[in-house]
């Protein structure tokens, strides 16, 4: 048989759905417990993971009822959304005066200009202290104010086009050539690294770009091999559950 990697789901057996544990999330109308694995898995080791990374499940093997499988849809939406980036650096910095103090105006990247930190519309709440921006799709991608020093994923633009690179795929977004590098780094690093690759960090500069922000966080993560339910083709060519359903 061709084992192929693809996310797949482990549900745990004699524990009421009000009582699921972490990581599980639960489905009422089915009195189960669901977990989506964190990472692709081979079929073959299925069983495996989800005993041992996923705190002693089986791998899922049954049917839903409609109800079901509309509330587990529900649950896998939460699960995917977890594994998105919380916080990504972009391309704005506070400016510092001649005696390299901070003042109230903002940098953006790539020499696209500057704003007034009170008239910048992305902010999530009003800096402090903080030195830098970092966008997050938990606040509807707007900018969390976030120190510099910090480590976080980030956000490179590329300068030119085709819009692509050797060894981190770069994709067109509404006219943006955008992709999350995804380690975690400091700005400077971030900055640094973007520049590598012919790249800057993104210049976040209005709302106009939270649509093609977001189509990059949401493209960071892939299913490639999509998310296995427990169905198999058997030798007269129907679908059926691993548990003969």
């Amino acid at each position: 048989m061709n084992w192929r990697d693809c996310f797949i789901l482990c549900f745990l057996t004699g524990v009421n759905c009000i009582d699921c544990p972490q990581p599980y999330l639960p489905i009422d109308s089915e009195n189960a417990c669901i977990y989506m694995s964190s990472r692709a898995v081979a079929l073959n080791e299925m069983e495996g993971y989800c005993a041992s990374e996923a705190n002693g499940g089986k791998p899922f093997n049954r049917r839903f009822s409609d109800e079901g499988i509309s509330e587990l849809g529900k649950n896998l939406k939460l699960s995917v959304e977890s594994l998105f980036p919380p916080e990504v650096y972009v391309g704005i910095t506070r400016e510092k005066d001649g005696m390299n103090q901070p003042t109230k105006n903002w940098l953006f990247a790539n020499n696209q200009g500057s704003v007034d930190e009170k008239l910048y519309e992305l902010w999530t709440r009003e800096p402090n202290m903080q030195d830098c921006g970092s966008v997050t799709y938990l606040e509807n991608f707007k900018v969390n104010p976030f120190s510099c020093t910090d480590s976080a994923v980030f956000l490179c633009e590329k300068n030119e086009f085709p819009c692509e690179y050797s060894t981190l795929p770069f994709v067109e977004y509404h006219q943006k050539c955008l992709s999350i590098f995804p380690r975690k780094d400091n700005y400077m690093t971030a900055e640094s690294i973007c520049g590598q690759m012919g790249a800057h960090l993104f210049p976040y500069k209005s709302s106009n770009d939270s649509d093609s922000v977001g189509a990059a966080i949401y493209s960071s993560i892939t299913f490639d091999g999509g998310i296995y339910a427990g169905l198999r083709k058997n030798e007269m060519g129907q679908w059926k559950y691993e548990s003969g359903a």
